[in-house]
């Protein structure tokens, strides 16, 4: 959740660009900022914490994890705005969308594949 909704302040579209900092932090960590506490617990922490930890950032580029503490930044007059990160560095490094096409096809394919099995299936990231 996102501080200020936590905090019953008054919210726009920043609270986007903190999921997707958030979002991206769960891909890096394999889990969301404070899965192994009480519900309670999270939502305080989230209140007055300044900032979810991010395990493992010493393997990320420096662009990257600027680009995530953008995303993340507690304050909301101070977090980036969509328009702002769509101009950071870190933007400059995406591919054209056209080269992820094969890849979106392939991973369409193996997950209408698991869908249309009978019988129990492997986990899906041992069967493409």
């Amino acid at each position: 959740m996102v501080p200020e909704i936590v905090r019953g302040k008054e919210y726009g579209p920043k609270v986007d660009v903190w999921s997707l900092g958030i979002t991206a932090s769960e891909m890096l960590n394999g889990s969301p900022p404070y899965y192994d506490k009480d519900p309670d617990v999270v939502i305080d922490l989230i209140a007055t914490n300044r900032k979810p930890n991010i395990k493992y950032t010493d393997y990320l580029s420096s662009v990257f994890k600027d680009f995530l503490d953008r995303c993340v930044e507690f304050d909301e007059d101070k977090r980036y705005s969509a328009s702002e990160l769509l101009k950071h560095p870190f933007m400059d490094l995406a591919e054209e969308w056209k080269l992820y096409k094969p890849l979106i096809v392939t991973a369409a394919k193996c997950v209408e594949e698991i869908i249309n099995r009978s019988e129990p299936a492997e986990p899906h990231w041992a069967i493409c």
